[in-house]
């Protein structure tokens, strides 16, 4: 039988487990929600009533730093179903970039096989890492930073976390394959290069790979 995997994400109190607190997560759904990396601003931001036009994204967009790495302050559950607070379409993940361990969860409901393993790649094709965000088909100049918590271990004040992009550079969530059902855990946050000459609003997909038994 599959291991099924459920992602979640903190939007409550990122010092609690999902297994302590369950209500304190959001699942996010696959198919329709997304996750949105901004400044934010007065109208994008947590608790949207609708969802955010590319317009609002762009003036909340992040303003790049000459002299330092600029790392984008906010990051957005968009809850398409907006199953969560009634009528509210976003959610701000809590603990996003700073020193917490209970920020994106990896719920997994049996044994696997290999270690899970988070990636990043330009789309859900799984093929190339070309985007800016992903560095520019140089993996290790991936903007995109993520850190192992699981087991509740703190990242550390500006952690500088392994930069993630396509089959060479991804972070591993645990030491070992999983024998039973297990919660995983990373921070993620994304680092955007001083200075950096070319200006994107850009998507990406977040993997988990893992075979099971």
């Amino acid at each position: 039988m599959a291991t099924t995997l459920t992602f979640l994400v903190n939007y409550v109190d990122s010092t609690v487990a999902y297994g302590t607190t369950p209500a304190d997560y959001i699942t996010v759904d696959l198919t329709d929600d997304y996750l949105v990396w901004t400044a934010g601003d007065t109208v994008v931001k947590d608790l949207m009533t609708a969802e955010p036009t590319a317009g609002q994204l762009n003036t909340a967009a992040t303003v790049i730093s000459d002299s330092a790495d600029t790392t984008i302050a906010l990051c957005l559950l968009m809850d398409y179903s907006h199953n969560v607070g009634g009528a509210y379409y976003t959610h701000k993940i809590l603990g996003m970039g700073e020193n917490k361990a209970y920020v994106f969860c990896f719920n997994f409901g049996g044994a696997t096989a290999t270690i899970p393993q988070l990636e990043a790649w330009d789309t859900s094709a799984h093929s190339t890492q070309a985007k800016h965000v992903l560095g520019a088909n140089i993996p290790a100049n991936s903007w995109v930073k993520a850190v192992k918590t699981t087991g509740g271990s703190l990242p550390g004040t500006s952690w500088p976390g392994t930069a993630i992009a396509g089959a060479a550079n991804y972070l591993a969530l645990d030491t070992a394959v999983l024998s039973t059902a297990k919660a995983l855990y990373a921070n993620i946050k994304i680092v955007i290069p001083a200075a950096y000459a070319t200006p994107a609003a850009e998507t990406f997909v977040i993997t988990i790979r893992y075979t099971f038994l």
